[in-house]
């Protein structure tokens, strides 16, 4: 298994990734968050989390991990959830691939800067318009949030969020 670890995490941005475009580069290390899932439905939970950021694949991608709990909608109760997300930087558009997953759930977006705000929005057809927006990114916090639309973009709706979010671990490049 160390020869997978060596050959997936890497340790320092690739040259191809333009410094003006590291989107990720400043998130990488571990991190702590209050987790707001299904806001505004019956399933609606509030728990801890950690989430921990590291380059991958010779510093083309960032890849991270996303460990909170979720209400289990059958028995009501919190149960651990475990999900990933692997970012690689296109360098013909000159944005980021995302791609997310979790039990039961994969989806496909994309990554771009929106002032200044990583704004990912979902390309894969699910239903519904998502995006991810991490915003007010400091050196030892930031904040994100995913938001929904059924009207083609047209209203917002925020179904969950990561909020008090504070580095525990830098990882120095």
């Amino acid at each position: 298994m160390n020869r997978f670890a060596n050959a997936l995490i890497a340790h320092t941005k690739h040259d191809i990734i333009p410094k003006e475009l590291d989107y990720f580069g400043p998130l990488i290390g571990e991190w702590s968050f209050k987790w707001h899932d299904n806001i505004g439905d019956k399933y609606e939970s509030i728990t801890d989390g950690t989430w921990t950021f590291s380059r991958i694949l010779e510093g083309r991608a960032v890849q991270d991990t996303f460990v909170t709990s979720k209400k289990n909608p059958e028995t009501d109760k919190l149960e651990k959830e475990y999900g990933t997300t692997i970012r690689i930087y296109n360098p013909l558009h000159r944005n980021w691939d995302v791609f997310y997953g979790c039990t039961g759930e994969a989806v496909q977006l994309v990554a771009e800067k929106e002032d200044n705000q990583i704004v990912i929005t979902c390309v894969t057809p699910i239903g519904f318009h998502m995006k991810w927006v991490f915003f007010d990114i400091q050196k030892d916090t930031f904040n994100w949030k995913n938001i929904r639309s059924t009207d083609h973009g047209k209203t917002w709706v925020l179904k969950a969020r990561a909020e008090d979010v504070h580095r525990v671990v830098a990882v120095l490049e």
